[in-house]
């Protein structure tokens, strides 16, 4: 046996062969899809579904030609591949629609079978829903929010005051309960008030500064400066505002 011919059947199988006419054992091929099945042509007849397509190749195989191979099966029918080369054809078959598609030796050939799907293109199916399903709760199943409450979680009531550090109207000091530092190091006097901007300052600006960035603009002054909301300025020079400093962007 030169070619698989299982997948045929005597009574019912139609089946289209392209063989090489050069090919060694072509005769014997044709004579096995004879003998396997209903019927055999070798060119696609008008009108005609196949059950099968037997190509049988000692080169390559006219990709191209692939497309026009799903359109002369049956749904359900299949396409065996028997090449002397290994060429992979998967990507050409899945590209064209083919499934179940598979590789295998057979008698010393490269065999690649395919499978047109056994549903046809652009049919549709119904799918049917439960309807009613959201309302079928009673109105008795909605949760009360207030159930959700404890006695403890009603008698609570929100904080009316601030409590953090240096927050508030009584000035900058540390909270009732303090966890940052700030109480400890008021304690100690190491807390200094913010300075003031006065006019020596505007006059003779940055001169004697720690940090050395008061000069340098907000972005790169301490929280705590002086200068913050000031432009720029060049230390010891007088800052001059220009006139639209206090003028609302908006």
């Amino acid at each position: 046996m030169v070619i698989d011919t299982s997948r045929f059947n005597k009574e019912s199988s139609n089946v289209l062969g392209y063989i090489s006419n050069d090919y060694p054992l072509y005769q014997q091929i044709v004579d096995e899809i004879q003998q396997a099945s209903k019927s055999f042509d070798t060119a696609p007849v008008a009108s005609k579904l196949y059950n099968a397509i037997v190509i049988v190749s000692g080169g390559s195989v006219n990709r191209a030609a692939i497309g026009g191979y799903l359109q002369l099966l049956v749904e359900g029918g299949s396409i065996m591949f028997y090449q002397s080369s290994e060429d992979n054809l998967t990507l050409d078959l899945l590209c064209n629609g083919f499934v179940d598609i598979a590789s295998s030796k057979f008698n010393n050939l490269n065999l690649t079978i395919a499978s047109k799907p056994d549903w046809s293109s652009g049919v549709t199916e119904s799918i049917q829903l439960k309807s009613g399903g959201w309302g079928s709760a009673g109105e008795n199943d909605v949760i009360d929010e207030n159930d959700l409450l404890s006695e403890q979680d009603k008698s609570l009531k929100p904080k009316t005051t601030l409590d953090d550090c240096e927050v508030g109207a009584k000035g900058k000091k540390a909270c009732k309960n303090c966890t940052c530092g700030r109480a400890e190091m008021e304690d100690a006097g190491e807390v200094k008030e913010k300075p003031k901007l006065t006019k020596e300052m505007i006059e003779n600006p940055g001169v004697g500064s720690d940090c050395g960035s008061c000069s340098l603009g907000d972005a790169f002054r301490c929280k705590g400066c002086p200068y913050r909301g000031l432009p720029a300025f060049k230390v010891g020079e007088k800052i001059v505002l220009p006139d639209d400093f206090l003028t609302d962007d908006i």
